[in-house]
């Protein structure tokens, strides 16, 4: 039972330390950007969905720039990365909301899903502006509209999983190696 916890401990710990500093620093990044985004102009809807008027353009960010992430995220294949999130938050909202027929649900989760798409590409933007110029992300374009681009957008998603798996693997090893050293010095870890 000890070796169990012990291993699941070293997983969570492999798996979530690497990225520890980063989504710290993201979310303070990302924490200060939402508030910098300020509105211009109104964005407009999809074709037969009434947007919100909560759906903006961030401010000191054209229309060509948030095209061409838009554009961006759809050849890299972070389009298909986000839509996948709207089902799992709306299946959240299911969830909360369990006296809300699921006819009704059907046609929120319909009309927003388009909208979701947007607004995720709204907020993206000015975080992509503050390390890319619109010349910059039409060359990121042009690079996964050639052969190797659209095989990196094709095998990323596996690529990261095969690699995010594999760092889990080499976090239990070194755990264990060393629990076995302190072991070997003469310290308790029982209790691991």
């Amino acid at each position: 039972m000890k070796k169990v916890f012990l291993t699941l401990l070293l997983v969570s710990f492999a798996a979530f330390s690497c990225n520890l500093k980063t989504q710290k620093a993201e979310t303070s990044k990302e924490a200060g950007a939402l508030k910098e985004v300020k509105t211009s102009k109104k964005v407009e809807a999809p074709k037969g969905v009434e947007a919100p008027k909560s759906i903006d353009t961030p401010k000191g960010i054209d229309m060509e720039y948030i095209n061409a992430v838009d554009k961006l995220m759809e050849v890299s294949g972070a389009k298909t990365t986000v839509k996948a999130q709207f089902p799992i938050i709306m299946s959240n909202l299911r969830e909360m909301l369990k006296g809300v027929p699921n006819d009704v649900f059907a046609k929120i989760e319909s009309k927003y899903q388009e909208i979701f798409l947007k607004r995720m590409i709204e907020f993206y933007a000015p975080i992509y502006n503050r390390y890319f110029t619109l010349e910059d992300i039409k060359g990121y374009i042009a690079f996964y509209e050639t052969n190797l681009g659209r095989k990196v957008a094709r095998t990323n998603p596996s690529l990261i999983n095969d690699l995010y798996q594999a760092g889990q693997q080499v976090g239990v090893a070194i755990g264990q190696s060393v629990v076995e050293e302190l072991q070997a010095e003469g310290f308790d870890t029982k209790g691991l």
